[in-house]
């Protein structure tokens, strides 16, 4: 009986514990959240938002913006200094679904927590989206060259590469029916709708992105520029480098894009290269074609090993995709006058054998370096000096 007792007084106290545990936790995340993850203001309207504060744009819904789970989908914009006529169309990475199977399995806290993995796509803007917003994208930032530009960041939850325009009824492994929104035509044209309706006339635009988020600003360069004809255009792509043959059927038979109807052309494998090569035809003869790349991409491997069903050896196939990427920039430098890129192994984990994914939203932008170059004045150098060239020679032409 006595030892009854103190069982039951034992598991008290451990109840207790493991409650107080959970709500010290929660008091945590919740601080966290609150006072330590920086949030998007929301201003009545765009004239009373405030400089050099991420501001949360609500979008016409009756465009139909939505995110890829149903969820709410908006714009952030970032406002420089009251001279500055110059304008950042940032579109965000975020990884990318093509099937059943993969659109099954979105980014999500507790993917990481059960299994470790980081999955597929981002389904939503993720509540600390702000706080994750670095590098070229931190305009009140004196060491950045971009210090003072105005910034509109396209979000990206739709796992289509900002181009598709299907609604998919999938089953997932369990049976269970869902709804993909591969709606990211809608949600950039909406976008493109405000943009063009709050910065009237700026001198410059750079129309950048990273990982699947370059693959949109490339996409969607053309019908910017067509808006602003008389802005100089610069077109960058970071960390946007994946070859596959089934990107064609993907891309109009699964997210219904139509890229012929839509942006004027036909795609293949290669699929940046394809779309830089129309570029260069569809946007203004001054406008500049800008790309970087890391030369072991620790992530766009693995998407490309899913995308082509390959089952090689990891460490095989980062060498193969390098070589790739590499062939790719040193065919396009031949073929496409006004195309410069910027090729680097900085970052280079010796365990591994990788190096980082992308460069420009992250503090990799202030340090990356090749040859004696930074990323950010090779940049700096093209957008606001009109001096253009070419880093990471070595790699290319010793591949080639």
């Amino acid at each position: 009986m006595a030892n009854k007792k103190i069982m039951k007084r034992i598991n008290k106290i451990l109840l207790t514990a493991v409650g107080g545990i959970v709500l010290v936790l929660g008091v945590l995340v919740g601080y966290v959240y609150f006072f330590i993850l920086e949030k998007p203001a929301e201003p009545d309207n765009w004239a009373a938002a405030e400089r050099y504060v991420w501001n949360k744009i609500k979008l016409d819904q009756d465009a139909q913006v939505i995110s890829s789970d149903g969820s709410e989908y908006y714009l952030l914009a970032n406002k420089g200094a009251a001279a500055e006529n110059k304008l950042i169309i940032y579109f965000s990475g975020g990884g990318v679904a093509w099937n059943a199977m993969t659109a099954a399995q979105p980014i999500s806290l507790s993917n990481v927590m059960k299994n470790g993995e980081i999955k597929y796509y981002f389904p939503n803007i993720p509540f600390f989206k702000v706080s994750t917003l670095g590098g070229l994208l931190k305009n009140n930032n004196p060491d950045n060259p971009f210090k003072d530009w105005n910034i509109v960041y396209i979000p990206y939850t739709t796992g289509d590469l900002h181009i598709g325009n299907a609604y998919k009824e999938y089953t997932d492994a369990k049976g269970k029916p869902f709804t993909m929104r591969y709606n990211g035509q809608a949600n950039t044209s909406a976008a493109l709708e405000w943009i063009a309706t709050h910065f009237a006339a700026p001198d410059k635009i750079l129309i950048a992105g990273e990982s699947a988020g370059g693959f949109g600003a490339a996409f969607w360069a053309p019908e910017i520029a067509k808006r602003y004809p008389d802005a100089r255009i610069y077109q960058y792509s970071d960390g946007s480098y994946l070859n596959a043959d089934r990107w064609p059927a993907i891309i109009d038979n699964e997210w219904k894009a139509n890229v012929a109807a839509t942006f004027g052309y036909e795609i293949h494998g290669d699929l940046i290269s394809s779309v830089f090569a129309a570029n260069r035809k569809l946007l203004p003869d001054n406008a500049v074609l800008l790309q970087s790349n890391t030369l072991y991409d620790e992530l766009l491997f693995d998407f490309e090993k899913d995308l082509n069903d390959d089952v090689s050896d990891d460490g095989e196939y980062v060498h193969r995709w390098s070589a790739r990427m590499l062939q790719s920039a040193g065919e396009l430098t031949e073929q496409l006058p006004g195309y410069y890129y910027y090729i680097t192994d900085y970052g280079l984990n010796e365990k591994t054998g990788r190096t980082p994914h992308t460069l420009s939203p992250v503090n990799h932008f202030y340090k990356a370096e090749q040859g004696g170059v930074k990323l950010m004045k090779w940049l700096d150098d093209a957008v606001n000096k009109d001096e253009y060239y070419s880093v990471g020679r070595n790699f290319v032409e010793k591949d080639g």
